[in-house]
């Protein structure tokens, strides 16, 4: 059936207006329903992401002041490690230097402290590089874990270096005092020559039967001169030229009545001493190694002749901070020593023939001062050598000593040319000397020297005459009366240290419980 347009009106007219604005109405409503769920959907997916993202937020910062919190708990622990390490090494029982130890503090967290001998920013070029050895650097690793999840740590690192503080220095032996004035102390019953020119500047020792020129053809005449007007120069202040200076020390039992004029005609009223046959202080055989300090590294003594060679020229040895800082070194049987060495330290011999032999020119041996003691200025040193046997200066030598020698055996100056040097400051302990005498000296004969004394006598009263002796010798017969051969004390107030190499060189103060340690630095990783 078709629907016309005038029943399709009609129709719509029969609904009336208000049925039309109802079905309208209805339809927008239903509309607006569907927007506000929209919206109140979209409101609430919002909000649900605004919760999430707070429950996220604060979850994250949860974790954050855990781990922050873990960080804190690694720090303390890292620093209890410090301090613990600082503590055990200033106790008797500390492991030592190169040793590691960690412990506990809570379940969840602990430390871990490593040892290390030196400090690494010192290098070579710092003033103090000297002081390498006597620092530690503590490494304190500290840890903490999560409860629940023991993987998940936080770790902290401190870096500490100490410095030893050197209080006291090992006790030398009782008798060490009684040794320490002597330019030249011998000890030994045997024949000890000491032949002019030679000059100890210091008070001397000698226990043996001392005899001052019997390589020279000296008549009684031409000897007492010299000796004689060597003391006239020496008050004159024109030279002190003589072997020997106040006091002297001898076993006078041992001596010759022309031994003691001699000694008299050169103004020294001599002194009798105990006599002795013994070493003051033994020798100590073999030194391998050393230490420092208790607990402190062990520094290997190298073998001169393993590392250089049984013959040292053109060669400077001297301490090395790292690996011998004291610069002790063994000789094993004959070391020969031709030109332009330099050695620094202390040489320590043994074997079957542990002798030092010096044939060169530009020798030089010389101490190492140790490091000093807190509060004090005074220097020291260890002996320079310390010779089994011999030490030998042979008639080529030129050589300068700058310490303390201790020979226990012989010590030798040997024959040769006027213009051969020894130099030795400091100490010489030895049981027999030997300083022979020189070439010329010796070879001129007994009618020269007798001739020359008279014609010396014969001048003496004329004006503008030769005053002295020994004067008119080095002018007529070209005979120097300045030594060339000399001993002498340190004048810069050196103390000699005796050391037991079985035992640490510095020691904890009878004052303390133990060792101290100055705190230098402390990083944080």
């Amino acid at each position: 059936m078709k629907l016309t347009l005038n029943s399709a009106i009609s129709a719509l007219s029969a609904l009336g207006p208000n049925s039309l604005c109802n079905r309208a109405r209805q339809r927008f409503q239903a509309g607006r329903r569907g927007v506000a769920v929209v919206l109140v959907l979209g409101m609430l997916a919002m909000t649900l992401a605004l919760c999430y993202a707070a429950m996220r937020g604060q979850f994250t910062i949860a974790k954050l002041a855990e781990n922050v919190g873990r960080g804190e708990a690694a720090r303390l622990a890292a620093e209890s490690g410090v301090y613990a390490a600082l503590r055990r090494m200033s106790e008797a029982g500390w492991a030592g230097a190169e040793s590691q130890f960690s412990a506990n503090l809570t379940d969840d967290s602990w430390y871990d402290v490593a040892y290390t001998t030196g400090d690494p920013q010192l290098m070579p070029a710092d003033p103090i590089y000297g002081e390498y050895a006597y620092r530690v650097t503590i490494t304190s690793t500290g840890y903490a874990s999560d409860p629940g999840q023991p993987a998940v740590r936080s770790i902290h690192k401190i870096e500490a270096i100490a410095q030893l503080a050197r209080r006291a220095i090992q006790a030398e032996p009782e008798n060490w005092v009684d040794l320490e004035p002597y330019a030249v102390h011998q000890w030994g019953n045997r024949p000890v020559w000491a032949q002019f020119p030679l000059r100890v500047q210091g008070p001397a020792h000698m226990l043996g039967t001392l005899s001052m020129f019997p390589e020279y053809p000296l008549s009684p005449g031409p000897e007492h001169r010299y000796f004689q007007d060597l003391e006239k120069m020496r008050v004159d202040g024109v030279a002190d030229y003589r072997p020997f200076a106040n006091p002297v020390k001898v076993a006078v039992s041992r001596q010759t009545q022309p031994t003691l004029d001699s000694l008299q005609d050169l103004g020294i009223s001599p002194i009798d001493s105990t006599a002795s046959t013994t070493w003051p202080v033994a020798h100590p055989i073999s030194v391998v190694s050393y230490k420092l300090y208790p607990g402190g590294k062990s520094y290997l003594a190298p073998v001169l002749q393993l590392a250089y060679g049984s013959s040292l020229q053109n060669r400077t040895i001297e301490p090395d901070p790292k690996t011998n800082p004291l610069g002790i070194y063994r000789s094993q049987n004959t070391l020969t020593i031709y030109n332009n060495v330099q050695i620094r330290g202390t040489i320590i011999s043994e074997g079957t023939t542990p002798n030092i032999q010096v044939h060169g020119t530009g020798v030089q041996i010389e101490g190492v001062n140790l490091a000093p003691l807190e509060g004090t200025s005074q220097t020291m040193q260890l002996p320079v050598a310390i010779i089994r046997d011999d030490l030998r200066m042979h008639s080529t030598s030129d050589a300068v000593v700058h310490g303390l020698a201790m020979v226990y055996d012989e010590f030798e100056v040997a024959a040769g040319p006027k213009s051969a040097k020894f130099d030795l400051t400091g100490q010489l302990m030895t049981a027999g000397m030997a300083i022979r005498g020189r070439n010329e000296f010796a070879l001129l004969g007994v009618v020269e020297w007798e001739l020359q004394h008279t014609l010396f006598l014969a001048q003496f009263l004329l004006p503008n005459s030769t005053k002295y002796f020994p004067v008119w010798m080095e002018e007529k017969s070209n005979l120097p009366a300045a030594p060339q051969i000399k001993m002498q004390r340190d004048a810069s107030g050196v103390k000699y240290h005796w050391h037991t190499w079985s035992q640490p060189v510095y020691v904890k103060d009878p004052a303390d419980a133990g060792l101290r340690w100055n705190l230098v630095r402390w990083t944080e990783q």
